[in-house]
């Protein structure tokens, strides 16, 4: 009787994008965040975002030399699901964690979506809490590609 191995089989890695990831992306399409953008689109990652960071991109659309209108589009293409923003609940259980009251929204969408990884250049008010979020793993572009690749 012969056995074959059956490889088990992984599932896509589910990443939570900060605006800041997102908009650099728009800025460099040579940087790892433009390249996390681009696995998005090629199906290596799923990538999410909440409409709270829809709107951050937009309002924040003039620092890539775009209009509002043109970024989301261009947001849009690459995020085909964008997911309400997370239930306010959710929000509070994460304001005594972070630095910035602003922030908690991001870790609150990541626990309701279930994403394995955040992904931010927010180094002052994200990425500090690497050890202390535990149902997220919190990285930079760079950490994400070198975790992936």
């Amino acid at each position: 009787m012969a056995y074959c191995k059956m490889q088990k089989e992984q599932a896509t890695p589910t990443v939570f994008f900060n605006a800041s990831v997102i908009l650099a992306g728009l800025i460099s399409p040579c940087g790892g965040s433009a390249k996390l953008l681009e696995w998005i689109k090629h199906g290596k990652i799923s990538g999410f975002i909440s409409e709270i960071v829809l709107d951050e991109v937009s309002r924040h659309a003039n620092l890539v030399e775009l209009s509002k209108e043109s970024a989301v589009q261009k947001v849009q293409k690459i995020f085909t699901t964008i997911s309400p923003a997370p239930y306010q609940s959710t929000v509070k259980a994460y304001q005594h964690l972070v630095i910035d009251y602003g922030d908690a929204h991001i870790l609150a969408s990541c626990q309701e979506l279930k994403t394995n990884f955040l992904v931010t250049l927010d180094k002052k008010h994200l990425l500090v809490l690497q050890e202390k979020v535990k149902t997220v793993k919190i990285v930079s572009p760079k950490q994400l590609i070198e975790t992936l690749a």
